[in-house]
Order: C-alpha cells, then structure tokens, then sequence
C-alpha cells in the first residue's frame, strides 16, 4: 500500500488542502494524473509504511507488556 506525499501548487484549495501545503494521501493514480497535468499539486515522493525489526512495542497495560513482566 503506497502513499504519496504531495504539494499543493495550484492556486486553490485541494481536497481540503492550502496552497503551499503538504500532506500525505493515497490518490487513484488516474485521479493523481489530472491533477498532476493540471498543475493542482506535485509529488514529493512515495512512501510505502513498513515496519522494522525493534521499531516498534506493545503498550506497556497490554499482556505481555512492560507491566506484566515487572509484576
């Protein structure tokens, strides 16, 4: 699932978004193109969410959490 983040570079608001604004969406790509071509916004970059290995945690109240091994 690939995100892209954008730029609002046309003079008018964008599905909600200022101009001179970024913000991170998954547009369908026929609906990016036009605004794209138009000159509404511009891609930034794609990001694709992961996860890495020690990157994340459970909640410490969770089982098997922080507070479950100090009990």
């Amino acid at each position: 699932m690939t995100h892209g983040v954008y730029r609002v570079i046309g003079k008018r608001i964008y599905r909600g978004h200022e101009p001179g604004t970024e913000f991170v969406a998954r547009i369908p790509r026929l609906a990016e193109r036009r605004a794209l071509a138009r000159g509404d916004i511009e891609l930034v970059e794609y990001v694709t969410p992961d996860l890495r290995e020690g990157s994340y945690a459970l909640p410490s109240n969770w089982i098997g959490g922080e507070s479950e091994r100090t009990a």
